[in-house]
């Protein structure tokens, strides 16, 4: 007597069907195999020949597509979930699609491994050039209202370029004529020999005037600003320390507020702390002090040594500004006119002065890893194609017992999304491990603002990221994989007769596309080097 139900069970193997559903598919079925076997012998056929037309009969697509159906009407369904009903039961539908690619994925770690390595490699890399670029071009500036920050220029008049620092007296003209700008401060690069603390050393320094933190919009972590009065030569001698230099020679005690020290041996009075992470263009700043102006330094116009920041007006463009101070320069051009050179004036975004080239680099780098990501999508999709054409069987089950088209590109699709997430959970540790190399990107005037971290918004990103991987590399084989010809699929074999052209051709067109893409990827980086090489020689040469 043949053993129908290990023949039947064999060939619903990788429906992975509830034990109840498939004991009632498989009694059914085994009874009406055992029918046609009785019949066949009884009208004078062999054993062997009666097996054999039994097992046509298993084989044949329209039997099997209708039996399927008829028994599967006949099975209780799975219950529907509380608030919907069967036509909208899209959760329950996509929480059995995961359930179904855990256990698909399961069976095949090989594989697994294989595609989460790949995407955690493109994921990865743009996840911490995204941080990166985040921290240092999206995340807003720790200042008020940072869009209207500007930073003031000398220039060269005949080439319109440069940034060269304001001589005094040009500083004290833009302040007291300009009509775009709210405010005006001036910043003075110095260092100090500090004593009457602990070991001597010589630290480094900014020299500001009283407006400037106001401007800024920045607030001492413990004391106060300085006071307009000590922006004089005749002023308080006082002093406001870094959040690093007060935590490291202070041990971060809060009285050292009100302590005297000695710089380049005269008496400064500490009145305050910045807040972690505060600088303006330079890390290495200990301290500030005012930056009082004699009569003599604010007619000098020779020498040039104030960087400049202001703030723009309301509704103020740059555009507005850049010819307000253009026309400053001109009329200073005419009344003090230096020999054999003429000036004019730039007016640059903080962000932008900030930055520098670095936004450039990162724009490129974003670029170059979202290719990288491109070609680990289309790698991940040829694979995925030719695994599929091990799985047209189990497809053709699936239409046979009245999964639509659409049901089975959404359960493909789902455990494209599975190895997506996988992938992107993969990609944050690296992106995480990376970002101590990455720091060193950061200009150095963003040093101690722009911290890589995992935030919401990369996080995020990261998701969004996920999900447009999974659908470019899944949503092609899916599509393909759902195009499965029932009646050749369902024969003795059709495994093998199921690597069609259409499958080939979309693997060869993949290939193509990744050849292209690295290929691009080369020229860019090739050219990218070759302009900062040239960038190199020019400095070198002026």
């Amino acid at each position: 007597m043949p053993e129908w139900k290990t023949e039947i069970r064999l060939l619903l193997a990788n429906l992975h069907l509830a034990p109840a559903r498939e004991a009632t598919i498989v009694e059914e079925l085994a009874q009406y195999l055992e029918d046609c076997y009785a019949e066949s012998l009884s009208s004078g056929a062999t054993e062997a020949e009666a097996y054999q037309c039994a097992l046509a009969e298993l084989s044949g697509s329209e039997f099997l597509a209708r039996e399927l159906r008829r028994l599967e009407r006949q099975v209780p369904q799975e219950p529907i979930m509380l608030g919907t009903n069967r036509r909208t039961n899209m959760i329950a539908d996509l929480l059995q699609d995961l359930r179904y690619g855990v256990r698909r994925l399961g069976q095949q770690p090989g594989y697994v491994f294989i595609v989460v390595l790949t995407l955690s490699l493109g994921i990865g890399a743009t996840t911490a050039i995204f941080s990166l670029l985040d921290a240092v071009l999206l995340r807003p500036l720790p200042f008020r209202d940072p869009a209207r920050l500007v930073m003031l220029w000398e220039g060269d008049a005949h080439t319109g370029k440069g940034q060269f620092p304001l001589a005094p007296a040009n500083y004290a003209d833009w302040k007291a004529q300009n009509q775009s700008l709210e405010n005006v401060a001036a910043v003075d690069y110095t260092s100090y020999n500090l004593t009457g603390s602990g070991e001597p050393e010589r630290i480094q320094a900014q020299r500001v005037t009283a407006n400037f933190f106001p401007l800024l919009g920045v607030t001492p972590l413990l004391g106060r600003n300085f006071l307009p009065e000590e922006d004089l030569p005749d002023g308080n001698r006082v002093a406001l320390l870094s959040y690093g230099y007060w935590q490291r020679k202070f041990g971060a005690n809060a009285s050292a507020v009100g302590k005297e020290i000695l710089l380049d041996a005269q008496p400064y009075t500490i009145i305050g702390v910045m807040p972690a992470g505060f600088q303006f263009l330079s890390k290495e700043m200990s301290l500030w002090t005012p930056k009082a102006f004699t009569r003599e330094e604010l007619a000098t116009r020779t020498e040039s040594y104030l960087t400049v920041v202001a703030r723009l007006q309301p509704g103020v463009t740059l555009a507005q500004a850049q010819a307000d101070a253009i026309g400053i320069m001109q009329r200073i051009n005419r009344e003090h006119p230096l020999p054999n050179y003429e000036l004019t004036a730039n007016v640059i975004p903080l962000r932008e002065q900030l930055t520098g080239d670095v936004r450039l680099v990162l724009l490129v780098l974003m670029v170059a890893v979202g290719f990288v990501l491109l070609i680990a999508c289309a790698n991940i999709a040829n694979l995925m194609l030719a695994r599929g054409v091990t799985r047209y069987k189990e497809i053709a089950i699936r239409t046979a017992l009245g999964a639509s088209r659409g049901r089975i590109v959404r359960q493909l699709l789902a455990e494209s999304m599975l190895l997506s997430f996988l992938g992107s959970g993969a990609g944050l540790v690296l992106a995480w491990f990376s970002f101590s190399f990455l720091k060193q990107i950061v200009p150095a005037a963003l040093a101690l603002q722009a911290n890589l971290r995992m935030d919401g918004q990369v996080l995020g990103f990261t998701a969004l990221l996920s999900i447009f991987a999974g659908v470019i590399f899944g949503l092609a084989p899916a599509l393909q994989g759902a195009k499965v010809d029932l009646n050749e699929t369902l024969k003795q074999g059709g495994n093998r007769a199921c690597g069609h052209t259409a499958s080939r051709r979309l693997r060869s067109a993949l290939v193509v596309t990744e050849i292209a893409m690295a290929l691009m990827l080369l020229v860019g980086a090739g050219l990218l080097i070759k302009t900062l090489m040239f960038g190199c020689c020019i400095e070198q040469l002026f």
